[in-house]
């Protein structure tokens, strides 16, 4: 199996290892790359890893090559600050997946969503090699009404959405460096979640969702997002457009992560980070870009994002556009 990705990724191989000590070095390096698990084999023999990554973002695109392999995650690792969602695409070879219950086998062109935060097992069942992408949580959440329904089911890359985001993870790894420019390398965060959205929400209109309340949800947050830059967006202007309570409305948003209010914070916040990593943007003043983004006073977004993010707006910019 031959890797592809090409100039500007990091790399790891237990080439250079010591037959004995592979796995090891291939459960350490892996646990700093990926939310930790454990790895086993029934022998140390003939064990080969090759891993190839690079970010956009907070979006991690990993190809990974390895042999027989069984990778597990259980309690014991997680904990509540785990913030991301691991999409696996099957390129060769076999793998089978376990989590919340459900069982699924991936084969070529397959591709399975699963959750850092919940319990799961994996198991390879010969060569293989596989992308793997991680996403942040949120980012998700917020996109895919019931998501947590849709974890260890196959959505296969032979459908129009996910063909979208399949071919897509496959294209990211003939990046070369020079190709990555900035202004280009900033947007693909942006796509992958939107690309991975939409599979998952293409797999949602086949799968027993709670189909009411999820659409009625996913309806009323594309307005949100559509409308998120007006500054004067409250929930009660949503609950109106959208002809619902205000009460139907919060108890709506009561088992999401966020209440409404809060959502749609976050949602400005989100957009504004993603700006200031913009070099297409450096030449804007961050007052500007916070103003039409929603935010009425400076002061307060400033606040507001440094309790978010653990850094100001001015230091933050400084060390995403170069």
């Amino acid at each position: 199996m031959s890797m592809a990705p090409t100039e500007g990724w990091s790399r790891i191989c237990t080439d250079e290892i010591a037959p004995h000590d592979r796995l090891d070095f291939w459960h350490h390096a892996t646990n700093t790359l990926f939310p930790p698990t454990r790895v086993r084999r029934s022998t140390d023999s003939g064990f080969y890893g090759h891993i190839a990554w690079r970010s956009f973002g907070e979006v991690t695109l990993a190809d990974i090559v390895s042999t027989t392999l069984e990778v597990s995650r259980t309690e014991e690792h997680i904990n509540a600050s785990d913030r991301w969602y691991e999409v696996n695409l099957q390129l060769e070879g076999t793998s089978f997946f376990n989590q919340s219950g459900r069982d699924v086998i991936a084969n070529p062109r397959s591709i399975v969503l699963y959750d850092s935060r919940q319990p799961y097992r994996m198991e390879f069942d010969g060569p293989y090699r596989q992308l793997s992408l991680k996403v942040p949580r949120a980012a998700l959440r917020d996109r895919v009404p019931g998501i947590d329904l849709l974890t260890a089911r196959e959505i296969s890359a032979e459908t129009l959405p996910g063909r979208f985001l399949f071919d897509f993870a496959v294209a990211l790894c003939d990046i070369k460096e020079d190709d990555a420019a900035a202004p280009f390398r900033a947007r693909i965060e942006g796509h992958v979640i939107e690309l991975l959205a939409t599979a998952l929400l293409g797999s949602a209109e086949r799968t027993p969702l709670s189909a009411g309340r999820q659409v009625q949800l996913g309806r009323i947050k594309s307005f949100i997002l559509a409308n998120l830059d007006n500054p004067d967006l409250a929930p009660a202007d949503i609950a109106r457009a959208q002809q619902i309570s205000l009460r139907s409305l919060y108890e709506l948003f009561a088992s999401e992560e966020s209440q409404v209010a809060q959502w749609i914070k976050l949602q400005r916040l989100e957009r504004i980070r993603s700006d200031l990593s913009d070099p297409l943007l450096r030449g804007w003043p961050i007052t500007t870009i916070a103003l039409r983004r929603g935010f009425k006073d400076f002061s307060h977004f400033s606040r507001v994002f440094r309790g978010h993010f653990g850094v100001s707006p001015r230091d933050f910019r400084k060390t995403q556009v170069h």
